[in-house]
């Protein structure tokens, strides 16, 4: 396989770094064509769409529409919206172009550690194991890792010239790409002192002084928190700053741990931590029996310990939801990029690769049989016959943003809030009082994703309460059938 990369028309075709990044757009498209314009991808991404277009109507996320997220992933999505019956569109194309850029630098941070082959590998595999692990679509990291991923090569590029003016400026406009990501994910912030520290340390072996070191630092944590603090300078001046203190920093503490109360639930949870362990040991701990060698050099000591660091940021949330191992495959990618140097490791990647368009596969077939555009446009009209508010109590959030007239029932519409067991105590409202202050003024439309009592992580009084007023004054008028089971139930009042 290596003489053949090696031979040289094919040599020469992959050091032309234009034609490497066509062919990632090529596998970016590839991995994503089947879904584009479909709008049931992922709950998460659905509710952002919504959200964002609220916002363009005046609501103020966490006052008028509660959730945890930070503000910069509305913001992203409040621009996608600007597009009107286009913006389902315009998301995911804004996705996969943000994927896209993410895997060429990937690619290029890599390539400082490993052949050209191993380094557009790293790129391959990011854009495929993404597909497959619910990054398909919209989700938070496809957008935050494009700037954890720009921070890491400019430093890089700074390590390569070793002057104390590169490293310090490298650490200046990371930390504005780091503090930047913090408002679309509050926990890259692990990452981003891991890359302050590494970068005082070198500057401290360079004989800066240390109390030019210690304004660096102090320099630094200002820049990359001040997007944050503009956020908090905002919400006080409008005086909604306990809403956002609630938001954004109380209630993440106050979220439970999903139980692990049945075996089908405690295998999901078991089953990608063990895949996140072996891709963790093989990428890393492969470098060192295949290569036989150890980091000997800054830029491998670097980006090795980036791995470290964003699996560490993963561990401490002890959450093993799919999607949360998106941050994880960029480091660890490119971190596996030195295999490529052997034969077995060549194999290896080859498996990664072939394991990762399985899982892409079948992640894709599951999201098609969620339902369609053509779906949403049967359940838009039906809901738009007879207008009425709508209870979103567990269901695709993409409907709320489809209705033309949107009449919210509670601050609360996101799908996974109210009847949710780990969200129980972490909400601005009990959830139980707000869903009988709900059914006072009966919403006309009530939208489950079965008719199955399912208690599994689940608020039992929320439940029952929803399924009495359901059984008492409403009936079925929209089934949409999967292969298996339903996932959209419309039920309307009396």
């Amino acid at each position: 396989m290596r003489s053949f990369l090696n031979a040289s028309p094919l040599k020469k075709t992959l050091d032309n770094w234009y034609f490497l990044y066509f062919c990632l757009l090529l596998v970016a498209y590839l991995s994503r064509a089947a879904l584009l314009g479909n709008p049931f991808i992922f709950f998460d991404e659905e509710f952002y769409l919504f959200v964002g277009g609220r916002m363009l109507h005046g609501d103020l996320p966490y006052v008028d529409i509660w959730d945890r997220k930070p503000i910069g992933i509305f913001l992203i999505y409040e621009f996608f919206h600007l597009f009107g019956p286009y913006r389902i569109w315009a998301y995911q194309i804004g996705a996969l172009l943000s994927a896209w850029l993410t895997s060429i630098f990937c690619l290029k941070i890599a390539r400082s550690i490993a052949p050209i082959g191993g380094a557009f590998c790293a790129g391959c595999l990011y854009l495929i194991w993404s597909v497959g692990f619910g990054g398909m679509g919209g989700q938070s990291p496809i957008f935050y890792n494009t700037l954890i991923t720009a921070a890491i090569l400019i430093i890089l590029q700074g390590l390569q010239k070793r002057t104390v003016k590169n490293l310090t400026i490298s650490g200046w406009v990371s930390m504005v790409l780091f503090g930047l990501s913090i408002q679309i994910k509050p926990t890259v912030a692990f990452e981003g002192i891991y890359v302050a520290l590494f970068l005082l340390y070198i500057l401290y072996k360079h004989n800066i002084k240390i109390l030019t070191l210690f304004i660096t630092a102090f320099g630094w944590s200002i820049t990359a928190l001040l997007p944050s603090f503009c956020v908090i300078v905002t919400y006080a001046s409008l005086g909604h700053l306990s809403e956002w203190w609630f938001a954004n920093v109380i209630s993440i503490f106050l979220k439970q741990d999903p139980p692990h109360n049945t075996l089908i639930s405690l295998w999901h949870w078991a089953h990608w931590g063990i895949i996140l362990g072996v891709l963790f040991v093989s990428t890393i701990g492969g470098r060192f029996l295949l290569l036989k060698a150890r980091p000997n050099n800054i830029l491998h000591i670097f980006i090795m310990g980036w791995a470290f660091t964003a699996f560490l940021g993963f561990f401490i949330f002890g959450s093993f939801a799919t999607h949360y191992a998106l941050p994880l495959f960029a480091p660890f990618f490119i971190n596996a990029a030195p295999l490529w140097s052997a034969k077995v490791g060549r194999l290896w990647l080859t498996f990664l690769t072939g394991f990762g368009a399985v899982c892409a596969y079948y992640s894709t077939e599951k999201v098609l049989s969620n339902g369609s555009q053509k779906d949403l446009t049967t359940i838009t009209q039906l809901l738009s016959s007879a207008p009425g508010c709508v209870l979103m109590d567990h269901g695709p959030d993409i409907i709320l943003d489809a209705l033309p007239h949107y009449c919210p029932v509670t601050t609360l519409p996101f799908s996974w809030h109210l009847d949710s067991a780990p969200e129980r105590k972490a909400l601005p409202l009990d959830p139980t009082t707000e869903i009988k202050r709900i059914f006072q003024t009966p919403p006309r439309y009530i939208i489950l994703d079965s008719d199955v009592k399912d208690y599994s992580g689940g608020n039992i009084d929320v439940i029952n309460i929803v399924h009495e007023h359901i059984m008492a004054s409403y009936h079925e008028i929209y089934r949409h059938k999967r292969r298996k089971d339903d996932n959209i139930l419309i039920y309307m009042h009396n």
